[in-house]
């Protein structure tokens, strides 16, 4: 049960800090938002792939504590 704690913390936390840095990127650096394309690949594709890696990695730092 804390595996899946971890795994699912790990989630919550990849994609929350996926999605604020992809969103406050724009006011950083200048980019091209043309018709809204790079919010949706922001919340279509970056945010899932942070959630992904995020739930891996707290599943493998699961794996280390006893």
């Amino acid at each position: 049960m804390r595996r899946f704690g971890w795994t699912v913390g790990g989630l919550i936390v990849g994609a929350a800090l996926v999605f604020a840095v992809g969103m406050a990127l724009p006011s950083i650096i200048t980019m091209p938002q043309a018709e809204g394309a790079y919010a949706m690949g922001v919340a279509f594709f970056w945010t899932p792939l942070g959630a992904l890696v995020g739930a891996l990695s707290g599943f493998l730092l699961s794996r280390g504590r006893a």
